[in-house]
Order: structure tokens, then C-alpha cells, then sequence
């Protein structure tokens, strides 16, 4: 069940790339900061918004050979905001601003990534475009609640 909460969330994320020109990237990156979620998401309009707020830092070691595939060691600070519109229907938007004063986008808010998704219990269904990056997408992921492991025959 959804219900309002407060929740304090930690991430630790660790990769090591090698590459056949002989070149590698090792990187560890941390982020933390609050989840605050309002609402239930049982009446039709408007009753569920969840935002997220993180700092977070990378320290990174090596580059790839490909430009989309090399690790942005910037510090930031992440948010999101998940609003439901109408019924099973929500409306997200995620964005970042960098921290680091040597980076060109230093202070700036960067350009964001805008979802629409029709959430169920047991699935999802939705799209998503990433302004910076000019990306658009199709996503859809299948939830499994209180499997236990042994399935009954056939």
C-alpha cells in the first residue's frame, strides 16, 4: 500500500570498464538525500506526489573511448517529482545541477527528462524523453508481489 512517508535514501554505485583499445574507467559514486511521498494514489485526481532530492559525488578514474559511455565525475544535486494526473496516469520530471565550479554547466540546472507512465499494482506501462540527450523511449516493467519462490505445476 502507498502512503504518505518520509524516507532518507543512500546509494553506492561501484563499475570498472575495460575496453579492446586497451583502455579502462573505474568509477564509485555515492548519493543521498530524502523521498517524500503525499498522498495514496486511490482517489482519481491528484493524489499521489512523490519527490526525491540527492546530493551526490563520483570519483572516477580513466575515460572510455566512447562519449556516450564516459562517466561524468561532476558532484550534483538530482531531484524528481512524480505527480499523478489522472487516475493510473502520472507525469514525471527529473533534471540535476552541477556543483562542480569547473564544469561549463557550474550552478545551472540541466535540461530535464519528462515521463508519462500508467502505473498498476502488478505493472507499468510508459513513455519517456530526455531533453539533453534527445532520447525518447517506450518502458514497461512487470511487478511480482509476494512470490515465494515455488510455483505450482502446470
Amino acid at each position: 500500500l502507498i502512503g504518505p512517508k518520509l524516507n532518507w535514501i543512500t546509494n553506492i554505485d561501484s563499475g570498472l570498464f575495460f575496453y579492446s583499445n586497451g583502455s579502462n574507467q573505474q568509477a564509485i559514486s555515492a548519493n543521498t538525500g530524502p523521498e517524500l511521498t503525499l498522498g495514496q494514489l486511490n482517489r482519481n485526481f491528484l493524489d499521489y506526489t512523490k519527490f526525491d532530492f540527492r546530493v551526490g559525488y563520483v570519483i572516477k578514474e580513466g575515460n572510455s573511448p566512447f562519449a556516450f559511455d564516459n562517466i561524468d565525475d561532476s558532484a550534483r544535486v538530482q531531484f524528481s517529482l512524480k505527480q499523478q494526473l489522472i487516475g493510473p496516469l502520472l507525469f514525471g520530471y527529473s533534471s540535476y545541477v552541477n556543483l562542480d565550479s569547473k564544469h561549463k554547466q557550474y550552478g545551472k540546472i540541466s535540461k530535464g527528462k519528462y515521463s508519462l507512465d500508467i502505473k498498476r499494482r502488478a505493472y507499468s506501462i510508459g513513455t519517456f524523453y530526455n531533453s539533453s540527450s534527445e532520447e525518447l523511449g517506450v518502458k514497461f516493467n512487470i511487478f511480482n508481489f509476494d512470490y515465494s519462490g515455488i510455483s505450482p505445476k502446470f
